[in-house]
C-alpha cells in the first residue's frame, strides 16, 4: 500500500542521533489525528522534523506525499510517505521495534493484535463520526443524536477497556497499546466537546473505567507534552464559527454561474460547510424570488434565514462574517483593502461586460471591437497582478485574496473559449502573469473542489450561444 505513495525528497529533515534514520511529520494543531501520531512518536522516543501545514492553501509537499486524499497526517520516514494516522501508529511500532523505554504498541500475539485493530477501527469508525456529528452537527435534532450515538459507542468501548485491560490501567494492560493512542490522541476534543455541549461523555458513573482511564493517560508524560490544551481547543472551536457549529448557510446557485461559483469559491477558501439548492432560471423558486426580490438572480447566500445578494457582495459578507475561518480574503489595510475592491468591480465591469458583449455579438466587426474592449481590460488586469502580487503567487500576495476568488470563478469559460475557438483569454504571451496565475489558482484543492468541468460547461456554453443566435434572428 505504501507503495502507491511517491519518495519524498527533503534536505532539512531531522536526522535521529545514532539511528540514520530521519522522519518528518507534517501535521496541524490540534487535529486528533495528528496528535495519534505525536503520542506514539513520543512514546517511541522518536525525534522529528514537525512541518505545520495550511489546509486551506496546502503544500506541494503535502499534496506529493498524500496525493490520494491530500490530507495530515503524513509521516515522511527516510524520504518515504506513509498516510492515515492508524496506519502510521502500526508503521512507528513495526519500523522501530527497539525505540522507546516502554513495550511494543502492537500486541505480540496475532489474536490479540488482531483484537487490538479491531478497537481502533471502532474508534475510527463509531467514535470519531458520531463525535463529529455532536461537535459540529447543523441543528439541535442533529447534535442530539450525535450524542446519543457517541454515548452508545462509548459503552460499547467501556465494555472493551475492562476485557482487553484485564484490570490493568490501559487498553494495553500495563502499558500504553495502540487503541490507548487512538482513542488517547481524542481526550482534549472529548474535553472540549464537554464544555461547549455541556454533557459529559467519559462519565464517572456511566463509564468508570474510561474516566479514570482518561484521567491516567493525561497525566502520562508525553500526554501532557502532546495533548492540546483543552481550553485552547475549546477557543479555537468557538472562533472557528464553521457552518454547522451554530451557523446555518444554505447558497442558492445555477452550476454553471460564474458568479454562485464565487461564492462557492469563497466559501470553499474558507473551508464553510453549507447547503446548495440549485435553481432553475426559467422556473425560479419561490425561495430565490423571496431572497432577491429586488434582482431576481443566483447567486443569495442565506445565513441564518437572513438573505445576502450579489456575488460580490457575498464574498465580502463571508469574509467578514467568519474571520477566523479559512483564510482572510480581504486585506486588513484599509487602502489595500479598497484597492481590492476597485480591481474586483473592474472585473466586472469591464473585462466581463465587454467578453460577454462578444459572445453575443451579430457580427464579426462587432466581435472585434468587443474583443479589443476585452483584450485592453485583460492588459490592465496583467499590470493589477503585477502590483498587486508584489512577485508573489496571487492578487492576494503568499495566499488567495479577494481578487483571487472574484477572477477565479471565470476559469472555466476561460478554458471553455480555449477549446471552442482555440482563444485563450490570458495567454503567455500577452499576459505571462496571468496565464501562470490562472493554471496556479486551478491547481489548488479548494478550486478544483468547485470548479465546473470543461466538458460539460462547453456543451452549455453551445446551447447560450445557440439561444443568443436565435433571438437576434427573430
Amino acid at each position: 500500500m505504501l507503495g502507491l505513495f511517491p519518495s519524498v525528497s527533503q534536505s532539512s529533515v531531522v536526522e535521529m542521533a545514532g539511528s540514520g534514520d530521519e522522519l518528518m511529520l507534517l501535521g496541524k494543531w490540534p487535529s486528533p489525528f495528528v496528535t495519534r501520531v505525536e503520542l506514539a512518536l513520543g512514546l517511541k522516543g522518536l525525534s522529528y522534523e514537525y512541518v505545520k501545514q495550511d489546509l486551506v492553501n496546502k503544500s506541494e509537499l503535502l499534496l506529493a506525499s498524500n496525493p490520494v486524499h491530500k490530507k495530515i497526517p503524513v509521516l515522511i520516514h527516510n524520504g518515504k510517505p506513509v498516510c492515515e494516522s492508524s496506519i502510521i501508529v502500526q508503521y512507528i511500532d513495526e519500523a522501530f521495534p527497539d525505540a522507546g523505554a516502554g513495550a511494543a504498541l502492537l500486541p505480540a500475539d496475532p489474536y490479540e493484535r488482531a483484537v487490538a485493530r479491531f478497537w481502533v477501527a471502532y474508534v475510527d469508525d463509531k467514535f470519531v463520526p458520531a463525535w463529529v456529528a455532536t461537535f459540529r452537527g447543523k441543528t439541535e435534532e442533529e447534535k442530539a443524536e450525535g450524542m446519543k450515538q457517541l454515548l452508545a459507542a462509548v459503552e460499547t468501548l467501556e465494555g472493551a477497556l475492562k476485557d482487553c485491560s484485564k484490570g490493568k490501567p490501559f487498553f494495553g494492560g500495563d502499558t500504553v497499546g495502540i487503541v490507548d493512542v487512538a482513542l488517547g490522541g481524542l481526550i482534549s476534543w472529548v474535553k472540549a466537546t464537554e464544555v461547549l455541549a455541556g454533557s459529559k461523555i467519559f462519565d464517572e458513573e456511566k463509564a468508570p473505567l474510561l474516566a479514570a482511564w482518561a484521567q491516567r493517560f493525561g497525566e502520562l508524560d508525553v500526554a501532557e507534552k502532546v495533548l492540546p490544551d483543552v481550553d485552547g481547543v475549546v477557543e479555537a472551536s468557538e472562533r472557528k464559527t464553521m457552518a454547522g457549529g451554530g451557523d446555518e448557510l444554505k447558497l442558492l446557485g445555477m452550476w454553471a454561474s460564474p458568479f454562485a461559483l464565487r461564492a462557492k469559491l469563497a466559501l470553499s477558501f474558507k473551508g464553510l460547510s453549507y447547503d446548495y439548492v440549485e435553481e432553475d432560471l426559467k422556473n425560479k423558486s419561490e425561495l430565490l424570488l423571496s431572497s432577491n426580490p429586488v434582482h431576481k438572480k443566483v447567486p443569495v447566500l442565506i445565513h441564518n434565514g437572513k438573505p445576502v445578494c450579489e456575488s460580490q457582495v457575498i464574498v465580502q459578507y463571508i469574509d467578514e462574517a467568519f474571520p477566523d475561518a479559512g483564510v482572510p480574503l480581504l486585506p486588513s489595510d484599509p487602502y489595500d483593502r479598497a484597492v481590492a475592491r476597485f480591481w474586483a468591480a473592474y472585473i466586472d465591469d469591464k473585462l466581463l461586460k465587454s467578453w460577454l458583449q462578444a459572445s453575443m455579438c451579430k457580427t464579426e466587426q462587432e466581435k472585434a471591437a468587443a474583443m479589443k474592449e476585452t483584450f485592453a481590460a485583460v492588459a490592465n488586469l496583467e499590470a493589477a497582478f503585477k502590483e498587486c502580487s508584489k512577485g508573489k503567487p496571487f492578487f492576494g500576495g503568499d495566499a488567495v485574496g479577494y481578487v483571487d476568488v472574484t477572477l477565479g470563478a471565470v476559469i472555466g469559460f476561460v478554458r471553455v473559449g480555449e477549446a471552442l475557438h482555440g482563444m485563450r483569454l490570458f495567454d503567455a504571451s500577452r499576459s505571462p502573469l496571468l496565464d501562470a496565475w490562472l493554471d496556479r489558482f486551478a491547481a489548488l484543492d479548494a478550486a478544483k473542489a468547485v470548479l465546473p468541468d470543461t466538458g460539460r460547461l462547453a456543451e452549455y456554453a453551445k446551447m447560450k450561444q445557440a439561444e443568443w443566435a436565435a433571438a437576434a434572428t427573430n
